[in-house]
């Protein structure tokens, strides 16, 4: 189990860390939109038992950055002690800017009755101005601008992932397809429902498309990490490959 309130210390610390470094030295990949500079970051789209998350972890291994996960998200967002510590971390100017990019993203009607929308898309917010972090799910690539971070989706065909989490869970085979099925009509739903109708799994939707039925998930970190290297310039905090 992750200790969130420490998951949040350290990231802050590499966020304050890069600031003084950027005094001296410009980030790669790293740039403003209006009046908040953002990046650089992966934002990785996953199918049900693809392996988006472990393909986020190789990454983030090699590169030193923070992994952001659905659950870990989930918890600042819902966790108000923790959601004010991340946002105190920053100045009161990119506070406030954040606060009004939320207030154009969401609905109107929304402000008043989805408490946990906002938190969500101020944490994601938040985290993608810090940069140097991979966010897995909650739509983070509708939420971030594009030109920042790098946009990946993770698939595999559905007896492929349901053979796989059938193993992981010790679920019968027709058990597992059923969760697989259900989770990704969930994710399908509640990004069209939240973000104006988008739809997750349209391939247009993303940088990168990764089938790891076809590329073993280490093969799959590297081609990621080439890609950030290409478009964001992104620099590698340590040489050589993945340990098998």
């Amino acid at each position: 189990m992750i200790d969130v309130e420490d998951y949040i210390k350290k990231q802050i610390a590499a966020f304050q860390a890069n600031e003084l470094l950027e005094k001296r030295e410009h980030r790669p990949g790293r740039g403003e939109e209006g009046s908040l500079s953002y990046g650089p970051y992966l934002l990785i789209s996953r199918e049900k038992g693809a392996g988006g998350n472990s393909v986020a972890q190789l990454v983030g291994r090699r590169l030193g950055w923070q992994v952001f996960d659905d659950k870990i998200v989930d918890e600042i967002a819902q966790k108000a002690h923790v959601n004010r510590q991340l946002i105190e971390s920053l100045d009161e100017r990119d506070q406030a800017t954040i606060r009004g990019i939320i207030g154009q993203l969401l609905d109107r009607r929304e402000l008043g009755t989805s408490g946990y929308l906002v938190y969500l898309k101020q944490v994601v917010l938040t985290l993608g101005h810090q940069g140097d972090v991979i966010i897995v799910g909650h739509a983070a690539e509708y939420i971030l601008p594009g030109q920042f971070g790098l946009n990946v989706r993770v698939i595999a065909p559905i007896e492929e992932r349901a053979r796989r989490i059938a193993d992981k869970a010790r679920l019968s085979l027709d058990a597992a397809r059923g969760e697989v099925e259900r989770t990704d009509r969930e994710r399908l739903r509640g990004v069209r429902r939240n973000f104006g109708g988008q739809n997750v799994a349209d391939p247009l939707s993303h940088d990168l498309t990764i089938n790891t039925s076809a590329i073993h998930l280490e093969a799959a970190a590297e081609i990621v990490i080439t890609a950030l290297q290409q478009k964001l310039g992104v620099k590698i905090k340590e040489s050589g490959h993945f340990e098998k």
